[in-house]
């Protein structure tokens, strides 16, 4: 009756549920189509009116004995209508039987459903109709039917034979491998090697200058075996390519500059009596630059008594801190001399605030240093020097290449390191200069004597201190009478604002109240100003 009415309703063809017909004896679920019959086949709204209908009377078993061939046997089909009624087939060509009322498939080839929806096209139309759904698994009759060793024993058999063959490739891809990786393990040491020693820019005009010596060897090499190649042609002979002499490659060259296992050297073709140089030398001009040397005081001495272990153990530990700084700064590693640690900003990448990027690097590599000193017994302090001004950098080409610097900028450099005090950074009065413009002159505190410097006479220095620390070191004495400069003064401020100074007591206390009060006012001098402070404190 629900088909029916779904029928009329709705104007489409409809199914009924799984029925049980009279004249069937045994379970056999069957149903009924319905398919109206409109009253014109003309377009129109009367034309649409129903007003009869075609019922069409069938079995499921007789739908599904055409659904498969004959040469599939075992499937397993689930009817299953949209209000939860459930069959099992059995479908073998046209001999299908009714296994029983639900879903009775081997749940272990639930991942090998087909669905069909088993239904009139037009039903689609309409959501609330009685639909079907055909869900085929395969069983295991079916998987007896079809799966056999044969496959696998073909297989073995194969592989087999394939492996003979194979094996000698896998040896060979194996040899290949571990001799590439050893040669990759090379050449990436002796990139590092290189990538530390030399900058990019001057690496890549060292390659540059190596493979231009390679391309005439490698050219000459080629006419030897041109002319091999040629005369054994003639005796009926060829010369295989196994005999060709490769091109050497670029890290070998390197390697080459770096430790002496190459031939000598050739002299370089310099011309120094003429303006002509046939090769030119890997070499620059940096006119803004700082340099910082720094260096361990007493350290000569300390390592005589240590083993060498203990030597290096803190000079790569104190070295590798240093290291992770330059590069947290963008600081250039120029490189170390025994226990000296030499570094610049400005080169290889011209930098603008190059005097400020330093400074701020020395103070961080000052904090290390005495973080390092907590933890390692030892008693030794470490002095810096910073100068500012232009260099030559180059790479001086030999037996040992180098990234080298030249200059009196280098030369004034190592001077305010060598007449620094330890831990105390010394700068020079240009680098002094370049903070200041850059606003960093609380960072600067006049030294109070002159530094002698070979060749250079004698110099005003600076120490240069974090403002963030109070600088009460006293070796910093400001000459007396010295005329009072707005540097002074906020000096002189800076450092009484982190003295502590007891509330004098008793008869000694008030003489020197006493005496303090009898002075004049109105400092002119940095004395006067000095003790002004002090009785106004």
């Amino acid at each position: 009756q629900r088909a029916l009415d779904d029928m009329l309703t709705h104007n489409v063809p409809t199914l009924t549920a799984a029925l049980q017909l009279v004249q069937d004896t045994e379970t056999r679920p069957s149903g009924i189509l319905f398919y109206p019959v409109r009253a014109s086949f003309s377009e129109g709204s009367d034309a649409d009116e129903v007003v009869g209908s075609i019922s069409i009377v069938f079995s499921w078993d007789d739908v599904l004995s055409s659904i498969l061939p004959d040469y599939l046997p075992g499937i397993i089909c689930i009817l299953e209508t949209s209000i939860g009624q459930k069959y099992t087939y059995r479908v073998a060509g046209e001999d299908v039987s009714l296994i029983g009322d639900g879903d009775l498939h081997d749940s272990s080839y639930d991942d090998m459903v087909h669905i069909v929806n088993a239904n009139v096209e037009a039903l689609g139309n309409v959501e609330h109709l009685i639909t079907y759904q055909l869900r085929i698994y395969p069983s295991k009759e079916f998987e007896d039917n079809y799966v056999s060793h044969r496959p696998a024993i073909f297989t073995a058999g194969a592989v087999l034979i394939f492996m003979c063959t194979a094996a000698l490739f896998l040896l060979y891809d194996y040899l290949v491998r571990r001799r590439q990786s050893k040669l990759a393990k090379i050449a990436d040491r002796t990139s590092r090697i290189v990538n530390s020693m030399f900058p990019a820019a001057f690496r890549d005009r060292l390659f540059e200058h190596q493979e231009s010596q390679e391309k005439p060897k490698q050219e000459k090499r080629t006419s030897i075996m041109s002319t091999i190649t040629n005369a054994t042609s003639v005796e009926g002979k060829s010369c295989s390519d196994k005999d060709a002499i490769p091109q050497e490659p670029v890290y070998r060259s390197m390697t080459k500059f770096l430790i002496r296992t190459a031939p000598e050297p050739s002299k370089p073709d310099h011309n120094l009596s003429s303006n002509k140089i046939a090769e030119a030398p890997i070499a620059d001009l940096f006119t803004e630059t700082s340099i910082m040397f720094c260096d361990l005081v007493g350290f000569t001495a300390w390592s005589s008594d240590q083993t060498p272990n203990e030597v290096f153990k803190l000079l790569e530990s104190l070295f590798w801190e240093f290291d992770q700084l330059a590069a947290k700064y963008k600081v250039f590693k120029l490189g170390t001399i025994g226990d000296c640690y030499i570094a610049v900003t400005g080169l290889p990448e011209p930098m603008v605030d190059h005097a400020s990027v330093l400074a701020e690097f020395t103070i961080a590599c000052k904090q290390k240093v005495k973080e390092i000193q907590a933890s390692h017994p030892m008693n030794l302090d470490m002095r810096f020097g910073i100068h500012s001004g232009a260099v030559v950098a180059g790479i001086l080409r030999g037996q040992k290449s180098r990234f080298e610097l030249f200059g009196d900028t280098i030369n004034t450099a190592s001077r305010m390191e060598s007449t620094s005090r330890p831990d105390r950074i010394q700068v020079s009065q240009d680098t002094a200069d370049l903070l200041c413009e850059e606003g960093m002159e609380d960072w600067l505190v006049p030294r109070e004597d002159r530094v002698h410097a070979k060749g250079k006479g004698n110099l005003s220095t600076f120490w240069l201190v974090d403002p963030n620390e109070g600088f009460t070191n006293s070796d910093i004495k400001i000459p007396p009478n010295a005329p009072l400069r707005d540097k002074d003064l906020k000096s002189l401020e800076n450092t009484m604002a982190t003295i502590e100074i007891a509330q004098p007591s008793g008869d000694g206390g008030d003489e020197l109240l006493r005496s303090l009060s009898s002075l004049e006012e109105g400092a002119e001098s940095a004395d006067d100003y000095l003790v002004s402070a002090l009785k106004d404190h």
